[in-house]
């Protein structure tokens, strides 16, 4: 049973992974989030810092695979972002507050913040998320590979469900630190839910904050096989390629 100060929101639907996103609708774009809500689903995206501060939805730190122009994210302004036009689509890159007024509280939403390098810009992404929730009326959490980001979130946003996310084949070192040092960096970062890769599931370190009443979910899930091999694992999973 989950307990604490979680909300059952958190685990209630399936979450679709950047969005109900394939034939109709590319990824981390407003029409596969609003895809996702249509079919009754929580809907989890990527948000990277700008240039001048800002929030735009993407999962990559360069253009290069989404867009027809290159470089980093980071180098460019929201405004820059929003005229770039996203390939297989008719959509141009969103800003979070793009996706705040699109979602209105509709669906659950899971904001995976991919965290720069640099102190400084832990800090302007925090500022920027915390300036984003303060005055969103609907359910949100955040989740993010970053201990020392969730720290900041944590201080910002102390009512926002806040989640570790760890045990991805390209974040080894991540999965390391959440197995063993886990006791070190939780009583900082007090996440409220785990949110961990399917492949590396079972592992010991969700299984911990299961016990602890944090519930775990499974990132990302590709089948309706894997989902049920993962249900005596996790609380919920987010999903991409099937409808669960």
């Amino acid at each position: 049973m989950i307990t604490g100060i979680v909300p059952d929101w958190l685990t209630r639907r399936p979450i679709a992974h950047r969005g109900l996103h394939g034939a109709s609708h590319v990824e981390n774009t407003l029409g596969a989030v609003e895809a996702a809500i249509e079919a009754g689903y929580a809907v989890e995206v990527d948000l990277q810092l700008t240039a001048d501060g800002g929030l735009v939805v993407t999962h990559d730190s360069t253009l290069d695979r989404m867009t027809n122009a290159t470089g980093r994210v980071a180098d460019r302004t929201l405004d820059e972002l929003r005229a770039i036009t996203i390939t297989g689509s008719d959509e141009t890159f969103s800003s979070i507050t793009d996706l705040l007024a699109l979602t209105s509280g509709r669906s659950p939403l899971f904001l995976e913040a991919k965290a720069p390098v640099h102190p400084a810009a832990k800090a302007a992404m925090t500022s920027a998320i915390t300036r984003a929730l303060s005055e969103y009326g609907g359910a949100a959490a955040v989740m993010t590979f970053d201990p020392d980001l969730l720290a900041l979130l944590r201080k910002a946003l102390p009512d926002t469900p806040l989640g570790i996310l760890a045990g991805g084949e390209e974040h080894g070192s991540l999965v390391s630190r959440f197995g063993r040092d886990m006791l070190l960096h939780t009583p900082r970062t007090r996440p409220d839910f785990v949110s961990y890769y399917a492949t590396a599931l079972p592992h010991p370190g969700p299984s911990i904050a299961r016990r602890r009443g944090r519930p775990v979910l499974a990132w990302t899930v590709r089948s309706p096989m894997e989902a049920k091999r993962l249900a005596p694992y996790v609380d919920q999973i987010i999903f991409e390629d099937f409808r669960p």
